[in-house]
């Protein structure tokens, strides 16, 4: 009886550590038709409606895929067919004054609408594509092309 309980206790501690170690969740898959994945890390996860998203994931969509992101702070990103973003940094923390979104957009096609971080602190939003970086103001983009 000892051995179970120890070996239960041990189990209990191993997931308690391990959701512990799991930073919090950014945001999540909203709608997803066709097929995406989303790269954790050195893992591969199968996108699904309602799968949660973490800084640092790279989200790609499949030739006829296409993906729904809202982000905690209600930031809408969609993806279309080949698609593929990187989400490099991402807080929101209001209480604490602490806001950013950095994103990298890889390859494809992608529409972005503003959220809360845009209205409370605007100069924190930075998209990046190759060659460029577009600083987001609410509705207003400014585009920077470097050589």
């Amino acid at each position: 009886m000892k051995t179970v309980l120890l070996g239960l206790s041990l189990i209990l501690f191993s997931i308690s550590t391990a959701a512990a170690q799991q930073p919090d969740s950014i945001g999540r898959i909203q709608t997803l038709k066709g097929a995406a994945t989303i790269l954790r890390g050195s893992d591969v996860v199968p996108a699904v409606v309602g799968v949660p998203l973490f800084r640092g994931d790279t989200i790609r969509t499949a030739k006829t895929g296409s993906v729904g992101i809202v982000l905690a702070d209600d930031t809408t990103i969609s993806l279309g067919p080949s698609s593929e973003i990187a989400i490099k940094d991402y807080q929101f923390n209001p209480k604490d004054g602490k806001f950013a979104f950095v994103a990298r957009m890889i390859k494809g096609t992608f529409s972005y609408l503003s959220g809360m971080i845009a209205k409370l602190s605007p100069n924190s939003i930075r998209l990046e594509i190759p060659d460029a970086t577009i600083a987001v103001r609410g509705t207003r983009l400014l585009i920077k092309v470097d050589e």
